[in-house]
């Protein structure tokens, strides 16, 4: 191409481009523009027309680049799924407003500025929403194996961590009485090793699950066993501390999760094996790995499940943070709550749920359904002496389970509010998983519906977890409750995954070859409708 007839072409492009508000994908864009001035400059050239009028021919057939670049622009044009980031950024204020609701708030400048630097999270969140929003999917497809490689080798470090104190409890702390280790280094590591950075790192885990598992998908056994790989290793992590039934939820959705991505490639035909092939397979590695999950520790598995079922079996009511009892309160209260307004309880009945002598009706301090040992009688009076001097004026917060307002959120919302507003804020909270899998499955891209549609997926399975968990049928630890839960893991992880989902329906027109051969759709047939010479002697 001459040097005049290639500095035409890039100017008419150049000049296309500045009509084109995003500039991601415009190397395609500009390519396939470029491939039809060639194509018809070529076709120009058969006909006897000298190569540089060619060129300016095809490049006046293609019409003026200001039109061209418009509508390209509409076929180019970002994207936000606005009621999803509304519903986000009210679940948010809701979760700060239930966090002030429990402290208490001075409406002065020190208390305002205090609650703030206190609830910095919830500002830490949206700063990270936005961010993903704004480059998270564009950077997954550009680093995507890269990724998968650091988010392993990330969970490969915190495993050596977690194993070393099951092989060798008590390091930790004689390196730092020692003083081999600074404070500060020491305190890092417990933070890192803590249940609340697992279940953070199995929540954001499952986006990389989701692309490990795409990039395999046309080899279905093959990239099914390495997702199973992929979940059996946060199996292994969770085991490697003595955190207990603080890892059985995030262990669920993970697995759960990672079942669900399967069986929505088997639907939607992404693969290379039939749907009963391929299901059967997922179906049997989730049963795999459920069985190693829960065999090695079958009897805290028991016990667990024996408090989600039977939680009158194993409440301790000395115990202020046991879940059996808290289990079995919640139970007991629910049924007197009203339509509107806090439920109706007399003083003696305040005094009574307080001290948890409703559970002990005889005062002989016995377990309900097991003898225990003479002393337990002292010690629930001792309970009762304790909890008496917090009573005074009895209200619903002396009786409710710790954590009411974090982990019991709807419950409380029952018990003090009524039931209509409580079915509002679930109705809210429901909202949050059904616009997150209904913005997954209007995105066109393959590996952008599937890694929205995994984000939603982990929405759907703690929302259902939680509600449950509220109505007095608690297994293990709290499920996390998106952008509600308190806490810069929980908000920071929902804020990854409510984010990508964000990202790739903002990037889906703009990135899908398939979207951007329809924005040239209106350029082609401008270009096919010309006039062409007749014969080469025109």
């Amino acid at each position: 191409m001459p040097s005049e007839s290639f500095e035409r072409v890039e100017n008419y492009l150049k000049d296309v481009d500045e009509q084109i508000s995003c500039k991601i994908g415009l190397d395609s864009v500009n390519r396939e523009l470029r491939g039809h001035i060639e194509d018809k400059a070529a076709f120009y050239m058969e006909y006897g027309v000298e190569e540089k009028e060619a060129y300016r021919r095809s490049v006046r057939d293609m019409g003026a680049p200001d039109v061209v670049g418009m509508e390209l622009n509409k076929r180019h044009r970002l994207r936000i799924a606005k009621p999803l980031l509304v519903l986000i950024l009210v679940l948010m204020a809701v979760g700060a407003a239930g966090e002030l609701l429990r402290d208490g708030m001075e409406w002065n400048l020190s208390g305002i500025l205090f609650e703030i630097s206190d609830k910095r999270h919830y500002l830490w969140g949206l700063l990270v929403l936005f961010l993903v929003m704004r480059f998270g999917y564009p950077f997954l497809l550009k680093h995507a194996r890269g990724m998968c490689v650091i988010f392993i080798a990330v969970c490969v470090c915190l495993g050596g961590l977690y194993l070393s104190f099951t092989f060798f409890p008590g390091w930790l702390e004689y390196a730092y009485k020692t003083e081999k280790l600074p404070g500060t280094v020491s305190g890092t590591i417990w933070t890192l090793t803590s249940s609340t950075i697992f279940l953070g790192v199995v929540q954001i885990g499952i986006l990389v699950g989701t692309v490990i598992f795409y990039r395999k998908r046309n080899q279905y056994f093959k990239g099914i066993v390495l997702l199973f790989l992929y979940q059996a290793a946060g199996i292994l992590l969770a085991a490697g501390r003595y955190w207990g039934e603080r890892t059985y939820i995030p262990i669920l959705v993970l697995l759960l999760s990672c079942l669900g991505v399967s069986l929505y490639f088997l639907k939607k035909g992404w693969t290379n094996v039939g749907k009963g092939k391929g299901a059967a397979a997922a179906f049997a590695g989730f049963l795999i790995l459920l069985i190693l999950w829960a065999a090695p520790q079958w009897n805290r598995v028991k016990e667990s499940w024996q408090v989600f079922l039977a939680p009158g079996e194993r409440a301790s009511v000395t115990d202020a943070w046991d879940d059996a009892y808290n289990n079995v309160l919640i139970r007991e209260l629910l049924p007197h709550a009203r339509p509107f307004g806090e439920i109706q309880l007399t003083e003696e009945e305040m005094l009574r749920y307080g001290t948890s002598q409703w559970y002990y009706e005889d005062g002989e301090g016995v377990w309900h359904g097991e003898e225990e040992p003479a002393g337990d009688t002292a010690d629930f009076e001792r309970h009762v002496e304790y909890e008496m001097q917090f009573l005074e004026e009895p209200s619903l917060r002396n009786i409710l389970p710790q954590n009411y307002l974090g982990n019991y959120r709807v419950s409380w919302w029952i018990l003090r509010y009524g039931w209509v507003p409580a079915l509002f804020l679930t109705a809210l909270v429901l909202a949050l998983p059904i616009l997150a899998l209904g913005t997954a499955f209007r995105i066109k891209n393959r590996l952008g519906r599937a890694v929205a549609f995994s984000g939603g997926l982990v929405f759907a399975v703690q929302t259902v977890i939680y509600l449950i968990e509220n109505f007095g049928f608690q297994f293990g630890a709290f499920s996390n409750f998106p952008f509600v839960s308190e806490g810069i893991v929980s908000i920071t992880g929902s804020a990854v995954l409510a984010g990508m989902i964000l990202s790739v329906y903002r990037f889906d027109i703009v990135i899908d070859e398939r979207e951007q051969e329809h924005g040239l759709k209106d350029a082609r047939q401008r270009l096919n409708s010309n006039s062409l010479p007749a014969s080469k002697e025109q």
